[in-house]
């Protein structure tokens, strides 16, 4: 089973997660939970990358000699430099590719296919509930540009539909206030996108942040009626 969380920042998506996970492992469901931006994709690995590198510096550096102190301190010195011009670099790639709607589009199939592979032992081999913070859908709503909607139609159709898409709908003024790290207007180009998205993208389930509670409960209620029919 596939569970897909979409929206905003700050609408409360880890929240219901960390809050189903914990339901269905009291049910003893297995539940594997993937982030997408952290997890899957190209994007994903390049974050990997960089945070690999700058937690092993080692790993750029050749195997150690015996040298003056005065040596090692000079190649400590260029070595360190040379860390961080390459973690920079790969800072920049990432950000290239992230802001970057054509190259984004061009490398959303690569990104489907990887996620399949991760679907596929998950789901198939592992025998395990697959929980998405963030899904498919969120790419979507980067690579739109609120005109030219055949493209984003198109790589919509080629998604695979979670067994439940769940859509957290909030304010552009709530995120901010909650977030802060965007502006308004930017949240609301983004809103406005994750409407039209979850126009196409049914059934859903859609809910708001006026009472957690009533929405970790809607959910749970959800999920155990598709388990049931599955």
């Amino acid at each position: 089973m596939l569970i897909t969380f979409s929206g905003l920042d700050g609408a409360g998506k880890s929240t219901l997660i960390e809050r189903l996970k914990t339901s269905l492992e009291t049910q003893n469901k297995r539940v594997t939970v993937f982030h997408m931006n952290d997890h899957v994709g190209v994007y994903a690995y390049l974050r990997a990358l960089r945070d690999w590198i700058t937690r092993n510096p080692s790993s750029l550096n050749g195997p150690p000699l015996l040298e003056p102190a005065s040596d090692l301190l000079g190649r400590a010195s260029t070595q360190i430099a040379g860390r961080r011009r390459f973690s920079r670099m790969l800072g920049g790639i990432r950000n290239f590719v992230l802001w970057n709607r054509p190259i984004r589009r061009c490398l959303y199939p690569v990104d489907l296919l990887i996620f399949l592979c991760y679907r596929l032992y998950v789901e198939k081999i592992k025998k395990q509930v697959l929980i998405m913070d963030r899904y498919f859908y969120d790419t979507l709503v980067d690579v739109s540009d609120g005109k030219n909607w055949r493209c984003v139609r198109l790589l919509w159709l080629l998604t695979p539909r979670p067994s439940l898409p769940v859509f957290l709908d909030i304010s552009p003024e709530e995120s901010y206030a909650r977030k802060g790290e965007y502006t308004v207007e930017y949240l609301r180009r983004r809103w406005v996108a994750y409407q039209k998205v979850f126009t196409w993208t049914e059934p859903s389930l859609v809910l708001t942040k006026e009472d957690l509670n009533k929405a970790a409960r809607a959910l749970e209620k959800m999920v155990s009626e598709r388990m049931a029919a599955a």
